[in-house]
């Protein structure tokens, strides 16, 4: 049974690419072939060859004589590609060697250069591309990618896409086989499925323009600022005007105003009898009749 470190390896290894399928994207991988895929994909490659040669389709060098002879391309036309393909690597050379305090328009016009040689060997190698496509060597090439496609492709948990070289060629969904086909192909020849867009130039203009496009934002953002603060000025700006004490007012003659006359509630007094004049009753003063005896009761 497999442990997690083998599947973590085999993922890690695997080479993937997406294709959208019915409005959702679905992941593929593309893994390492067996020595058994690699003989049965040579043997792929003998046969059709075999049968192109039989069916009388042109081997590589007699179409290219074939070309020369109907003036497509010139006598000298393999040394235009060499030549071509020399002065495309001296371009790269000059520009992955530039300093780093180079301008960005020496970096920029160098890198415009890498791209027009590569555009013109484009256009060489255009020229017999579609032709040789129908020779023998590059019919049979195409055999032995596609059993190779049929083999590799594998699904996210290792399973293989197609059963067999049969289910392949029966695929109905034509956008994947002719995607898996082309990714198998790349990653045949070394190269990545973005490779157009990872190239020396294209690397180099894409981080031109990304910094001039952060430069302009910037500069746009510091306009901003300053027209922020021109309407809007600071308080320390502001002058803090002391407003004069209002005068006193004079006030005018008006006639005196009538006294509400106020309401004296009389209290009303107890009267307190007056002490009549002479000796109070009960005074010690008045002297006690004497005690009578028992014979005067």
């Amino acid at each position: 049974m497999a442990t997690p470190e083998d599947v973590r390896e085999v993922l890690d290894t695997r080479r993937e690419f997406s294709i959208e399928i019915e409005g959702e994207a679905t992941t593929y991988f593309i893994a390492n072939p067996t020595g058994e895929d690699i003989r049965k994909s040579d043997w792929q490659y003998s046969k059709i060859y075999n049968q192109a040669i039989l069916d009388d389709l042109l081997t590589q060098s007699q179409m290219i004589d074939l070309l020369k002879k109907q003036g497509v391309i010139s006598e000298d036309y393999a040394n235009e590609v060499e030549e071509t393909r020399s002065k495309l690597a001296a371009e790269i050379y000059k520009l992955e060697s530039l300093p780093e305090e180079v301008t960005d328009v020496d970096r920029e016009d160098s890198a415009l250069s890498v791209a027009t040689t590569r555009d013109e060997l484009f256009r060489l190698n255009q020229r017999v591309n579609g032709p040789m496509g129908n020779t023998c060597e590059n019919i049979a090439e195409d055999a032995r990618v596609e059993y190779l496609t049929s083999r590799i492709l594998q699904k996210k948990d290792g399973s293989k896409l197609w059963e067999d070289f049969k289910a392949y060629l029966d695929e109905e969904n034509t956008a994947l086989a002719v995607k898996a086909r082309f990714e198998v192909m790349l990653w045949m020849q070394g190269l990545n499925s973005d490779f157009l867009e990872t190239t020396p130039e294209q690397q180099a203009l894409r981080e031109i323009n990304q910094k001039r496009v952060e430069e302009a934002l910037a500069s746009l953002k510091t306009e901003k600022e300053a027209a922020a603060k021109e309407e809007a000025p600071e308080e320390t700006e502001l002058e803090i005007l002391e407003l004069p004490e209002p005068e006193k007012e004079i006030p005018t003659k008006t006639e005196p105003e009538k006294e509400t006359p106020v309401k004296v509630e009389k209290k009303i007094v107890d009267k307190v009898p007056q002490k009549k004049k002479g000796r109070p009753k009960g005074s010690k003063n008045k002297k006690d009749p004497a005690p009578k005896t028992p014979e005067e009761n």
